[in-house]
């Protein structure tokens, strides 16, 4: 039947058939691992991230900001001593808690809505608002203006207003040496917190920068597999179709298993669909019967005459000697029960006597 075109056109129908059902796994396995990527990006495990480094860098600005309030505190104390006047209060300055109440930028969700055009370019509005509001609070107040107003009262001296008199000395504390030295120290202060904060920023920056990127990668990757093996399983499922239509046009029987596991698609060479018939054998050359010999035991016989000759070196043998080769071959045969002497069935029955009667018929 494999001749006939009517069978031809059914077998590539099937074929067809499979392909399609194949390739219908192939898409339902690709929207599984579409719908599992998506939850990986929906996790929200990489906006976690970029909130705990944003809230990280948070904690370290406000650290930094106490510190600077300490510092500052600490010049005041020291240079006030050292004029032996009182020390003023210095105006508090609000924790990042409290001066970051305000509404800020949410951390960015990366996911396909994300920009991956400036992976390498892109700014976190958060972090340099942070920045800003911390920048902002290393202002302080002058308390060089209230020391002077609180030594004047002190010693009944309270300059009125418009009196050059009270300008001149207010002038003179704010050129003191302790004073300058003061302010020095505070600039210093200043400098140094403005350092540490851009390096909190930058360094915040880095790592949120790095955190993005690789999330973005990551879900790039996953989505180059996706499509890879989708292509390989196809390629394999028409590969494995063109075998199959080589096979139906050539009239053949496939023989070894066809394996399609994952993206490979293999011909298993160990598994056999079928077993290949012996070859038959050939038909016997002459017609078996009991009463003469076949050709292979005149052949037999033919050797051992030949030998015969060979050993005595004559080609004459006595009709008795002849008889008795005869006849020892069917003894042999009785001997071993019934193995196959080389001579026919009917003859095996025959008598010495009856051999030598025989063999004077050939040749008196």
């Amino acid at each position: 039947m494999r001749e006939d075109e009517q069978t031809k056109e059914e077998l590539h129908q099937r074929t067809d058939v499979l392909s399609d059902e194949l390739w219908e796994i192939v898409e339902e396995r690709k929207e599984q691992n579409t719908e599992e990527r998506r939850k990986i990006m929906e996790a929200g495990e990489i906006e976690f991230g970029l909130e705990f480094l944003t809230l990280s860098a948070q904690q370290l600005m406000q650290a930094e900001l106490d510190k600077f309030k300490v510092s500052v505190q600490i010049i005041h104390d020291y240079y006030h001593a050292v004029e032996e006047k009182n020390t003023p209060e210095t105006a508090g300055i609000p924790s990042c808690e409290l001066a970051f109440e305000g509404d800020l930028p949410a951390v960015e969700f990366v996911g396909e809505a994300s920009d991956r055009s400036n992976i390498e370019s892109y700014s976190y509005p958060r972090l340099e608002k942070l920045l800003a509001m911390a920048l902002g609070m290393q202002v302080i107040p002058d308390v060089t203006q209230n020391a002077a107003a609180g030594g004047a009262d002190k010693k009944g001296k309270a300059p009125a207003k418009g009196k050059p008199a009270a300008a001149e000395e207010a002038v003179a504390v704010e050129d003191s040496v302790y004073v300058r030295e003061m302010k020095e120290a505070l600039r210093v202060e200043k400098s140094i917190l403005r350092f540490r904060l851009v390096q909190i920023r930058n360094w915040s920056y880095q790592r949120l920068q790095e955190l993005r990127n690789s999330a973005i990668r990551l879900y790039k990757k996953l989505e180059d597999w996706i499509q890879v093996a989708q292509k390989t399983e196809m390629d394999a499922i028409e590969e494995m179709c063109v075998i199959i239509k080589h096979a139906i046009e050539s009239e053949s029987k496939i023989q070894n298993e066809l394996k399609i596991k994952f993206m490979d698609f293999t011909v298993d060479k160990k598994t056999l669909n079928f077993i290949t018939p012996d070859p038959p054998k050939l038909e016997a050359l002459e017609e078996f019967r009991e009463e003469r010999f076949a050709i292979p035991q005149l052949q037999s016989i033919l050797q051992e005459l030949q030998l015969i000759a060979e050993s005595t070196g004559s080609c004459d043998m006595q009709v008795v000697e002849l008889a008795s080769l005869l006849f020892s071959k069917i003894k042999l045969s009785t001997a071993f029960n019934g193995f196959d002497s080389g001579m026919p069935e009917m003859w095996n029955k025959l008598a010495l006597q009856d051999m030598v009667g025989i063999v004077r018929m050939l040749d008196p």
